[in-house]
């Protein structure tokens, strides 16, 4: 690959500057220098990228404050810029992070490498690291759904007053553009709503807290739908049946919950899209088929989930037990 090092030719520092006395105390500031990659070339792809997005996983963000690179477990991941270690170790969502507070254009600017196997294996907290030096491994810690490496940028601190932004476009201004290394990346698309279900009876609220009267009790495995990024905190502000309220994120998962798995004892049992023997038939069910249970059963009937459908199966057609 061709090298993106950012040559400064105007005067004007473009690139980060290493500030060794603001991070480490030695007098003497570096010279501006550009960003580096912080994996291997071709070693990625660009996956979940920064902004409103719908929960891949149970308690994962409405709203992707970085940028997700898919890659193997154990790719070695390296210090975007020179800088000062500010957190090392295990951290809610990300399960293992490094943190590295550095300089660009006056100002802090702090690099967040999440869900790493093992945050404190290479490096610790107030030690300082160089452009491109190895601080951890790709790992699928923490709330994550496959190895990858989340990379966040925040401006001026991290969290409390500070703020994030596109780590794509950053990276690009100081000469290490991240799609340019990519092996693949999915296409930017931000979907216009967002399919939710319950993970358990759970209370509807008017707002992003307990203490707010509740709207509704919901059963579990119901079907709820949201706007990409709508959310406060632990919370998700959802719509269920018509009614538009506040669940939390505990309780509401992209996926459906397995109530336990039965299978069919009898050959041809209908899938039906009602509990109803007038239902719609959905699919055609033979002994032994194992079906995941979804809803309790009710009136001689019960929801289920099998061949990638969900329908009504009459429940004295299903055992515990494979026949």
């Amino acid at each position: 690959m061709r090298t993106l090092r950012r040559i400064i030719t105007t005067g004007v520092t473009m690139g980060i500057a290493t500030a060794v006395a603001l991070t480490t105390g030695v007098a003497g500031a570096g010279a501006a220098t550009a960003a580096v990659r912080p994996l291997p070339d071709n070693s990625y792809g660009l996956s979940s990228y920064y902004g409103p997005r719908c929960m891949p996983i149970k308690g994962a963000s409405t709203y992707h404050l970085g940028q997700d690179m898919s890659a193997k477990k154990g790719t070695k991941i390296k210090s975007v810029a020179p800088g000062t270690v500010i957190k090392a170790g295990s951290a809610p969502g990300f399960g293992q992070v490094v943190v590295v507070r550095s300089n660009a254009n006056g100002g802090k600017v702090f690099a967040v490498y999440g869900h790493v196997i093992d945050g404190d294996k290479y490096v610790k907290t107030g030690k300082y690291v160089k452009r491109g030096q190895h601080i951890a491994d790709v790992g699928s810690s923490g709330t994550s759904t496959a190895p990858h490496l989340h990379l966040e940028i925040w401006k001026r601190a991290y969290k409390g007053s500070g703020s994030t932004t596109d780590p794509l476009p950053w990276m690009k201004n100081h000469g290490a553009s991240l799609t340019a290394g990519a092996a693949w990346a999915y296409k930017r698309v931000v979907p216009t709503s967002c399919t939710y279900y319950t993970t358990t009876r759970v209370n509807l609220r008017s707002g992003p807290g307990t203490g707010y009267r509740v709207l509704k009790t919901v059963n579990v495995n119901r079907k709820l739908t949201a706007k990409p990024g709508a959310g406060s905190g632990v919370w998700r502000k959802v719509t269920y049946s018509g009614t538009t309220g506040w669940m939390h994120s505990s309780y509401v998962s992209p996926g459906l919950t397995s109530l336990g798995t039965r299978y069919v004892t009898v050959n041809g049992l209908r899938l039906r899209s009602t509990p109803s023997t007038s239902g719609k038939v959905l699919d055609s069910l033979n002994r032994g088929k194992a079906v995941k249970k979804i809803w309790d059963s009710s009136n001689g009937w019960v929801k289920v989930y099998v061949n990638g459908k969900q329908g009504f199966v009459a429940t004295k057609y299903l055992s515990s037990k494979k026949p």
